[in-house]
């Protein structure tokens, strides 16, 4: 097995240089087929893309830091409506709203985590959950800003008199987005701010008796966390052009969750693969209703009861995630005949 035998290698973006060759060779295949592949295909693309971003923003505080979340659905609605208002009701250009709408969720993220910073476990989750209920009712209270239940329309992006008007075009924004989102994620991750954060989630008390400010540092977790979930929100308002309460409830909270668990917690790839699989799995499970019994295919609740069993799954059989699965995998065919 090839161990990294050094700490500049250990902090390397990438641990083999042929890495690199095939992340050339993905973002080719990517460029190719969201212009090639219709309407469609770029779209899925686009939500892939926005859905990896909150997957990395909440593995940073769950998987790394070992905070559990559930109301990262809030600093996603808090993110698309800023955007929102400030792009159709305020004229400010996109490219000014989209770092003003992370900002906006991070400010509100570090508010929320100061208080939470004492708590726990269940205790967090359903702080963070009243957190998301708070929210879904001030959009609708506060109609003559937020539009109410009745839900706020979205303009599409225009940078350098370019409008960005169909999802070919809006691939460009996303997929640059997420390159800065995982570049930054990976350099902040891999150095101090990443250790310790693996430190608290490790061990509170051992962190702490080796110098790591817990409070600072959660504080930073969660606001970060925040931020790149707020840009993802941006990113998703201006990608369906309406947004509603009803596309950040408590059941999108859960599926990021499920994404994290499902990708492998802890880990920037992991991220990436859950978001692709909880993506796509919607669009799996309406393919396969025409080949499911009726009294299953007409069940409302059919897509959280999936999200349930397959996070059940993978807690009892596959706790590490498919990144977990892909190194096993990895180590057993180096190691393999021995």
């Amino acid at each position: 097995m090839d161990l990294r035998e050094s700490y500049s290698r250990d902090i390397r973006i990438f641990d083999k240089f042929y890495k690199w060759g095939w992340l050339a060779l993905l973002i080719a295949w990517l460029l190719i087929y969201s212009q090639a592949g219709g309407n469609y295909a770029a779209y899925i693309l686009n939500l892939i893309f926005i859905n990896t971003i909150i997957a990395v923003g909440l593995n940073i505080l769950t998987g790394y830091t070992g905070l559990i979340s559930l109301g990262h659905a809030a600093f996603m609605a808090i993110g698309a409506y800023t955007s929102a208002i400030l792009t159709v009701k305020l004229s400010v250009p996109f490219w000014l709203a989209l770092p003003i709408s992370g900002a906006m969720a991070g400010f509100i993220g570090f508010v929320v985590g100061l208080p939470s910073l004492r708590l726990t476990g269940i205790y967090l989750a359903l702080a963070t959950m009243a957190f998301g209920f708070i929210v879904d009712e001030i959009i609708i209270q506060w109609h003559s800003v937020t539009g109410g239940a009745e839900g706020l329309s979205a303009l599409p992006p225009t940078i350098c008199g370019f409008t960005f008007d169909s999802y070919p075009k809006y691939f460009f924004i996303t997929f640059f987005s997420l390159a800065l989102v995982l570049l930054s994620a990976k350099n902040l991750l891999r150095g101090t701010f990443g250790r310790a954060l693996t430190a608290i989630r490790d061990s509170e008390t051992a962190a702490e008796t080796m110098g790591v400010n817990l409070g600072w540092y959660k504080a930073l977790a969660f606001t970060l966390s925040a931020v790149y979930t707020g840009l993802a929100g941006s990113l998703y308002a201006h990608l369906i052009l309406f947004i509603s309460v009803d596309n950040f409830t408590l059941l999108h909270s859960i599926s990021f969750i499920v994404m994290i668990v499902v990708g492998g917690l802890g880990s920037i790839t992991g991220s990436v693969m859950g978001a692709v699989f909880i993506t796509m799995l919607p669009e799996i499970i309406a393919f396969s209703k025409d080949y499911l019994p009726a009294a299953i295919r007409n069940t409302a609740g059919l897509q959280a009861a999936v999200y349930g069993i397959i996070l059940m799954l993978f807690v009892i059989l596959q706790p590490s995630g498919f990144y977990g699965l892909w190194v096993k995998i990895r180590n057993w065919w180096r190691m393999f005949p021995l």
